[in-house]
């Protein structure tokens, strides 16, 4: 991997440039003087400097830095005039990502030509006679007790990945003596290693260096899985690498066939290297340390999982209680704490029999039978909560139950809330009903008071009190008929039963109605179609006149001439079953009721506000119903029509 080092003092710089240097090792400095002890540190490819400043500041920097470091390539960004031609390439002051993709692609192929000229000069070197020496020693048996030893305390630091990286460069550090190591992981996206532990690297080093995990050094290692010496190697990107490390000898650290981190070693105290024996013996103990470190990834990934689990139960809006297969409470979040006002700490690990009754019974059905319950409305006995809940079974690979969980909202805010918007509703709506009573009294207490207030007068007059008794019995049947519709919503009163003819019953009805008088200020002609037979039916006979009074009262007023024109009709209907009813059929060519209006018909509550002749249809229906038949409305294009099913009399 390339190295670049970023020179400048400015923060929004500093950003821009490092957009555009992905795929390199970045170091930073923010001064002249830090850059150049950089410099010295570390072999870097190209630098990247502010040329901001006061004037020769460029040219000066720029000769510094080739006296330390001659490989290193300085590109200025921003440079004007003079100092432009000391860097060895520009990016303009207002630079594109692409612009400074393209200077630095073509600083690096000067780069590459140049050091493959300097291959092709230099002589090759030698095998160094201590590389010979070194082959011959390894860890006598005193060293590689202490090694053990160490090693024994790194698998008793249990997860502490820190704690055993650092124990076991102790370990490292007390036997073969580098002066420099280093311990590189992977990162969370397993894209780079990066250094976790080391001893005796700058810190320039330790912040900066990034090896991508596809390339160079830690491709190298994952393929052929063995250690690499420095003075082994031909491929000069492994060299630089190695190099940027300060390492001569990299290991990987293999489990199950991954590469779970690399120790990179550096120049020993004494000698020019490590001898093959020392090598092996060091790679046959990481390869164990690899297991450790692995299992400890494993574990804070599972850590991690967990608590991200745990923070998203805790920000539900939902209780969530669970239980395994033991029965006990694995998890309940904090929604289902402040709903079931109870602690977890309580709860948790305890028998499902804890939780408020029914829900323990609905987690353990679910568990025993693995079925799952939808969402159900349920009172519990604890403090009368209002909660909607929904159940499922939590199953492994091979559909065996592992557990349950249980799913819950708090209802009762909503349900008090419901209960006082309907009582409001009641409320208004009982003031609107008892207005609509009021006002349909109002006219016949007004006549009657009236009367009596000239009675004393004029009793002596005989049309008076002749007009007189027929307004006041108008007027007092017609509160009588309010009294008891109203009556006859709330109550079915006492009902006498008999055998009788529906046909004679309507028959009555009609001569009982005088076509004159109702009120409505209409006439009324009753059309009543010849019955061929009698058709018995076992009802209250008066109960039946009076449900279809109040349908041709209902009729009357809908009609919108001042003749209402209404047919009554009897006869017998085929039931799908193969029995038959006996309908009584209540029609008029003249009355015209909306759609609308007829969708909320028999709804009395809805009716009431309108009129109390309105509500004549529902009251019908309570009373037909009553006595064990139906009612329903049609309309057609030319006739709306009210009909009375009716069961017939056993013979």
């Amino acid at each position: 991997m390339n190295t670049v080092l970023i020179v400048t003092p400015d923060d929004a710089l500093r950003t821009r440039l490092l957009r555009g240097l992905g795929g390199f090792t970045i170091f930073e400095a923010p001064s002249d003087s830090e850059a150049v002890k950089t410099l010295r540190l570390v072999e870097i490819d190209l630098v990247l400097r502010d040329s901001a400043g006061p004037a020769g500041a460029l040219s000066t920097f720029v000769s510094g830095a080739r006296d330390v470091a001659p490989g290193a390539l300085v590109v200025a960004v921003g440079a004007a005039g003079e100092e432009e031609a000391t860097a060895d390439f520009m990016v303009p002051d207002g630079f594109t990502t692409r612009e400074l993709d393209t200077v630095l692609r073509h600083a690096l192929d000067k780069q590459r030509l140049m050091r493959e000229i300097k291959m092709l000069r230099s002589p090759s070197t030698p095998l160094p006679a201590a590389r010979a020496a070194a082959e011959e020693t390894s860890w006598d048996n005193a060293a590689l007790a202490r090694v053990l030893k160490a090693f024994s305390r790194v698998f008793a630091a249990g997860f502490d990945l820190r704690r055993v990286l650092d124990t076991f460069l102790e370990a490292i550090g007390d036997v073969i003596r580098p002066t420099r190591v280093a311990v590189l992981l992977p990162d969370t996206d397993g894209r780079e290693f990066r250094i976790a532990a080391h001893r005796g690297l700058a810190p320039q080093i330790v912040q900066s260096v990034r090896l991508p995990a596809a390339e160079g050094l830690p491709r190298w290692l994952a393929a052929q899985g063995r250690p690499i010496a420095l003075h082994d190697v031909t491929d000069p990107e492994l060299v630089r690498e190695l190099k940027l490390l300060q390492g001569i000898v990299a290991t990987p650290l293999l489990a199950h066939g991954d590469l779970v981190a690399i120790l990179v070693l550096g120049q020993p105290v004494f000698g020019a290297g490590y001898s093959r024996a020392e090598i092996e013996t060091l790679f046959d103990l990481v390869t164990q340390l690899a297991t450790v470190i692995r299992d400890i990834a494993l574990h804070q990934q599972l850590e991690r999982e967990k608590e991200f689990t745990e923070r998203i139960l805790s920000h539900m809006s939902s209780g969530v209680v669970t239980i395994g297969r033991d029965q006990r409470v694995g998890t309940m979040n904090r929604r289902a704490e402040e709903i079931l006002g109870l602690s977890a700490h309580a709860v948790v690990r305890q028998d499902l029999r804890v939780l408020p009754s029914p829900l323990g019974d609905l987690l353990f059905d679910t568990l025993s039978s693995g079925r799952p319950m939808p969402r159900t409305e349920i009172q519990l006995a604890l403090r009368r909560l209002w909660i909607e809940v929904s159940t499922y079974v939590i199953r492994d690979e091979e559909s065996a139950p592992l557990g349950a969980v249980l799913v819950f909202e708090d209802l009762t805010a909503q349900k008090e809330l419901a209960a006082q918007k309907r009582e409001a509703d009641q409320f208004q709506l009982l003031t609107r009903v008892v207005a609509r009573i009021a006002d349909e009294i109002k006219n016949p207490l007004v006549s009657i008071n009236t009367f009596i207030e000239l009675i004393g007068e004029r009793y002596d007059d005989p049309d008076f009190r002749r007009h007189f008794s027929s307004v006041v019995r108008r007027d007092v049947r017609r509160l009588v008929e309010v009294f008891e519709k109203l009556a006859a919503l709330v109550t079915e009163g006492e009902l006498n039963f008999a055998t009788v003819d529906a046909f004679e019953a309507v028959t009555q009805l009609v001569e009982a109605i005088d076509l004159a008088e109702g009120g409505l200020g209409k006439h009324l002609q009753l059309d009543v179609a010849p019955a061929s037979e009698p058709f018995p039916v076992k009802v209250d006979a008066t109960q039946l006149r009076k449900a279809l009074s109040y349908l041709i009262r209902y009729l009357t007023h809908n009609s919108p001439n001042d003749l209402a024109k209404i047919s009554l009709s009897v006869g017998r209907h085929a039931e799908p079953d193969g029995g038959h009813d006996v309908r009584i059929l209540v029609g008029s060519r003249t009355a015209a009721v909306s759609a609308e209006k007829l969708e909320r018909l028999f709804d009395p509550v809805q009716m009431v506000q309108e009129s109390l002749i309105d509500v004549g249809p529902a009251v019908s229906q309570r009373l037909v119903e009553a006595l064990g038949g139906r009612l329903g409305v049609r309309q057609t294009r030319h006739e709306l029509s009210f009909v009375v099913s009716l069961p017939p009399a056993a013979a």
